[in-house]
């Protein structure tokens, strides 16, 4: 059996997708590996999504979206999708759970963290070094240093600095992050912000210390010492299990309206949830529109 629509993601852009779908008697089947709201639950604070007035915290939004699946009667298959492939005329999804067949696929499958280079070691920092700040949000008492000068980073250090000291290193003398985050950041008693350098050497103690050796553009350096590392560099859209023949013609399939790109993994910089379920929906109503002249 074919399904008409496989949604890869259940963030904002999956899940309007999912009910918008549901709303037009179109069937689907929505996967994600991870929690439901995606990178939701790692916002501290979402302040521009329409209609909540002095904003929220990004994993209350979460759980909004989570009680609209329920009342929509939509479940989701908790199983990263391992392979995209493209058979007989039919998208080919891959699980852990098995395989199904759908004749179109939305993809709001998000991004992925870019991965770090040296002088940080992923192996030799295993348990230290992260690229979510999830892991890391029952930490209290230490001193956690984030690597990044966007929006992110300091998004992190704000849900971090309530009960840890916080180290923003920022490469730039311009951090990308918005005024109104930096400020937020700067005036954090337990956020400490380091523009102009550059991470040279990081040394593990076997206390389980870790010590950053920083160079600094004026000339200087300074010695950080920490119990663990969070990095916010960038991130690219998460689209490695797309076989290669699916991964050469993306631009033709969309073209074609046989896959539709929703959300973080197609909106570069402009990252937002509202932007995301704006993308969802457009898809879903795309997806309707095609039904109805097929």
């Amino acid at each position: 059996m074919t399904i008409p629509v496989a949604i890869i993601g259940a963030g904002p852009a999956g899940i309007a997708a999912a009910v918008q779908l549901r709303r037009a008697g179109i069937g689907f089947r929505l996967y994600d590996r991870g929690p439901i709201g995606g990178l939701l639950n790692e916002a501290q604070w979402v302040e521009n999504f329409p209609g909540i007035a002095g904003g929220l915290a990004g994993r209350d939004l979460a759980a909004r979206l989570r009680r609209q699946l329920r009342a929509a009667k939509i479940a989701v298959e908790h199983a990263g999708v391992l392979r995209l492939a493209f058979r007989d005329n039919a998208f080919v999804v891959q699980t852990a759970h098995g395989t199904s067949k759908a004749a179109r696929v939305l993809l709001a499958c998000g991004t992925t963290p870019l991965v770090v280079g040296p002088p940080l070691d992923p192996e030799r920092l295993r348990g230290r070094l992260f690229a979510s700040v999830l892991p890391l949000l029952r930490v209290r008492g230490e001193t956690i240093v984030v690597i990044g000068g966007g929006d992110a980073a300091c998004d992190y250090a704000l849900s971090l600095a309530a009960k840890n000291q916080v180290h923003v290193l920022v490469r730039s003398s311009r951090p990308r992050a918005l005024p109104l985050l930096l400020e937020r950041c700067s005036c954090h008693r337990r956020i400490v912000i380091h523009e102009q350098c550059r991470l040279t050497k990081v040394v593990s103690t076997e206390k389980g210390t870790i010590v950053l050796k920083v160079a600094q553009a004026a000339g200087g350096s300074l010695e950080i010492a920490c119990q663990r590392i969070l990095t916010a560099i960038g991130r690219a859209p998460a689209l490695d299990f797309l076989d290669p023949d699916v991964r050469a013609s993306l631009p033709g399939r969309v073209q074609e309206k046989r896959i539709f790109l929703a959300g973080d993994v197609c909106s570069g910089r402009f990252r937002q949830a509202a932007i995301a379920a704006g993308d969802g929906l457009r898809a879903a109503m795309m997806i309707q529109q095609e039904g109805r002249c097929g």
